[in-house]
């Protein structure tokens, strides 16, 4: 593997406010380049709505900037993330997509505050949508809007009380299927990524029949790496890259400065020499 792509300090997964970020897509910028980061992707969950804020001030530093977007689908009726890399904002195949998740989302929005009433809880649909705003309306608003009522303590017993998976499990089967979305989108000159692959309720040998669906599909890549991930998983998920012919990708999956989530820039050290980098023949 040449060593040209070595010199970069890549990060391929963030996001800002336009979906459910902490930072503007501005304000997560400039702590890319305060980070020293050299080539950044925003990939907002279902919108494209702050790449061109992003992309213009990437711009304004000299920053090597890429388009990015992380598309909800589901595959097997578990929920799936797919991060499409390096495309033209006016790929129409990837904007059906994206128009199609976004009512999905506020139709499953609804759905979520119906099935909170009945559980005996305000209809907090309206205050739900004025909370979330220019960012992506989900659960998150919810568990917000619970705590500021004073319904629950705090944003984890929201979760664990009303609107865990267990909680919701019927609205699981809403997103696109991974073979359609993979479908329509291969062939369009994008870089289509299985997001996290460790972080999905499988076995490694369901994994391995997810990438192979994966792959047989359209995809081009894993991310190895994402975020603060155990060492051995991102060994494992090299391994597997190799095993399948999909590229390599990383990121930070950073949503803000609180939580779990790791600084712009960093995630755990991959191997750059034993994969094929998803990045590594782009300017």
């Amino acid at each position: 593997m040449p060593e040209a792509a070595s010199y970069r300090k890549v990060d391929l997964h963030t996001h800002s406010t336009r979906s459910d970020g902490r930072l503007s897509p501005t304000e997560l910028v400039d702590l890319a380049v305060e980070q020293n980061v050299s080539l950044f992707a925003l990939t907002d969950h279902d919108t494209l709505d702050g790449i061109e804020e992003a992309s213009q001030r990437a711009s304004e530093y000299g920053l090597s900037f890429v388009n990015g977007i992380e598309l909800s689908t589901q595959w097997n009726g578990i929920p799936l993330h797919m991060v499409a890399l390096h495309f033209e904002r006016d790929n129409s195949a990837l904007l059906s997509i994206v128009a199609k998740n976004q009512a999905i989302r506020l139709d499953r929005a609804r759905r979520i505050a119906d099935l909170l009433v009945r559980q005996g809880l305000p209809d907090l649909f309206d205050e739900a949508v004025a909370l979330a705003g220019e960012s992506q309306l989900g659960r998150p608003h919810f568990a917000t809007l619970l705590v500021e009522k004073g319904l629950v303590k705090d944003s984890n017993k929201a979760f664990d009380r009303y609107l865990g998976n267990k909680r919701l499990g019927q609205l699981r089967d809403v997103w696109p299927e991974l073979e359609d979305v993979l479908t329509d989108l291969s062939g369009e000159n994008v870089e289509l990524i299985l997001a996290h692959p460790k972080r999905y309720p499988l076995t490694v040998t369901k994994l391995k029949r997810l990438l192979s669906d994966f792959k047989k599909w359209g995809g081009t890549g894993i991310e190895i790496a994402s975020g603060n991930e155990r060492p051995d998983s991102v060994r494992l998920l090299e391994r597997l890259s190799q095993e399948f012919g999909l590229k390599a990708s990383v990121g930070s999956d950073y949503h803000g400065p609180f939580g779990p989530w790791m600084q712009v820039g960093k995630f755990t050290q991959i191997q750059e020499s034993k994969v094929d980098l998803v990045w590594q023949n782009w300017a």
